[in-house]
């Protein structure tokens, strides 16, 4: 998320490349989700002691319905329990069709991140990218422009009701924008929230935020989404979201739901 403490080192666990060529892992489709709709899986990666991986759920039409990170409820065991941050990316199924969403990056806070007092909590950072990973590896202070660029101010319309960008940018992230409304920031500890990031004035995620003792609680919570007047691009993007532990499976799911077509 955004502060000081996301100049740590992001340790990248595997590449896109390793992760899709994996024997015995490639992504497969089911109709599970319902019978006007077939779900996509992606290729599993390790997280922890577990494994994680992406889930698109399509209607008849290809349309994209909902876009998931699944990881196995051991995923949150054998994690580091000390600084600095890890970064897990997580493809998205190889036969998805074409949508916003570029790649999913779990990041994993042993020690939370600044402000003090708010998200100084162990917690997971569920990035789902609009941008290639190439393009957030252009993101660094190598860039002479990049402080410029990370902290500019996207247009008015694009930038949901009550989000606020942070002083400064992060390498491969670029400035978090976070609703000030939300209950860590008005003395109640934070359990998950939703973040917007942004760079050089575009949108290049979209971030639900959790503790691990929130996932450890075993929730089902699901939320509206803030979104902005207006989007970067044309495509379907999603209205809520949920987290949510499957006891059957013995999964945690952070899901992005009711996708609709935006200009």
């Amino acid at each position: 998320m955004s502060t000081s403490n996301r100049l740590t080192r992001i340790v990248v666990r595997g590449s896109i490349a390793a992760i899709v060529a994996t024997a015995g892992a490639l992504a497969c489709s089911n109709d599970s989700a319902g019978p006007d709709t077939r779900t996509l899986r992606s290729a599993e990666i390790v997280v922890g002691a577990g494994r994680a991986r992406t889930e698109v759920v399509l209607d008849r039409a290809d349309r994209v319905q909902s876009v998931t990170a699944v990881f196995t409820r051991d995923a949150l065991d054998g994690l580091p329990v000390t600084l600095p941050t890890t970064e897990f990316i997580v493809p998205l199924p190889s036969d998805a069709p074409a949508m916003v969403f570029d790649h999913v990056g779990i990041n994993w806070n042993p020690q939370g991140h600044p402000p003090p007092l708010v998200y100084t909590h162990p917690h997971f950072d569920v990035h789902y990218y609009l941008v290639s990973i190439q393009e957030r590896d252009a993101m660094t202070p190598a860039d002479p422009q990049f402080a410029v660029r990370a902290t500019k101010a996207p247009p008015a319309e694009e930038i949901p009701t009550g989000y606020v960008g942070d002083p400064m940018g992060i390498p491969r992230m670029g400035t978090h924008w976070t609703d000030r409304s939300s209950h860590e920031f008005h003395g109640q500890t934070f359990t998950s929230t939703m973040v917007y990031g942004f760079y050089d004035g575009k949108m290049i995620f979209i971030e639900p935020m959790m503790t691990k003792a929130f996932l450890e609680s075993r929730p089902d919570e699901t939320r509206t989404l803030p979104v902005p007047a207006k989007y970067p691009q044309p495509g379907r993007y999603p209205t809520s979201w949920r987290v949510q532990y499957d006891p059957g499976a013995a999964e945690y799911r952070v899901e992005l739901l009711g996708f609709t077509a935006r200009q």
